[in-house]
């Protein structure tokens, strides 16, 4: 499966591009899109052709980017029924403090995933962890046959995500990270921010969460 990550600005979340060459993209957390970056992509490796959008959690650093694509409601934008207010409320997607606060004010097509889900769409099955705590809707993307997890801001290399912003759940963390660490510790991560790890690698680091 080819990924590509997206991120030239640190202010930005990584955003992974999921396709071969010339077919349709599954993207996660299109947050980075800087003056079309994106879209240009897409349009070069793609064909312009989208399969569907993952929203690891709401916070406008992770879907920002939707606000420079079209035609948003033509295909599905998957994420949890809990952090869709976000799109729309600067206090719960934590842009409440920035100079103009966001909101995403194009149409989308959404379908709310749970805990447990199997997603197939096109070539790609993934499996939903909806593990709170960096938000109340915050969700993880394994793909089991390839090894792989999204963890949005839940676990990145050699740390956690925050749990103090609004709409942040901190009791369910030590719960969430527990139910990542209970996948293959071979399992590879890439996070919403940073460079990629491995479950085994980040394990030792998380003994006071995971009680290990």
């Amino acid at each position: 499966m080819k990924i590509a990550k997206l991120c030239y600005d640190p202010s930005f979340c990584n955003t992974y591009v999921l396709g071969e060459e010339g077919e349709p993209a599954l993207i996660i957390d299109p947050g980075y899109n800087h003056n079309g970056a994106l879209n240009r992509y897409i349009t070069k490796h793609h064909g312009g052709k989208i399969l569907a959008i993952a929203l690891t959690h709401g916070h406008f650093d992770h879907f920002a980017g939707m606000a420079e694509m079209e035609d948003l409601s033509s295909f599905p934008t998957f994420l949890s029924e809990e952090d869709y207010p976000c799109l729309t409320d600067a206090k719960k997607n934590a842009s409440f403090d920035l100079s103009e606060p966001f909101f995403l004010k194009e149409d989308i097509n959404p379908y709310f995933i749970e805990d447990e889900d199997e997603i197939k769409i096109g070539p790609y099955l993934f499996r939903v962890l909806h593990t709170p705590f960096h938000t109340k809707g915050s969700c993880c993307f394994y793909f089991e046959d390839e090894g792989i997890l999204f963890t949005g801001d839940a676990l990145f290399r050699l740390g956690v995500g925050r749990d103090d912003l609004p709409h942040a759940e901190p009791r369910s963390k030590q719960k969430s990270l527990a139910k990542i660490f209970a996948l293959p510790k071979e399992t590879k991560i890439y996070p919403g921010h940073g460079p990629s790890s491995s479950l085994a690698a980040e394990a030792p680091y998380l003994r006071n969460y995971l009680l290990i």
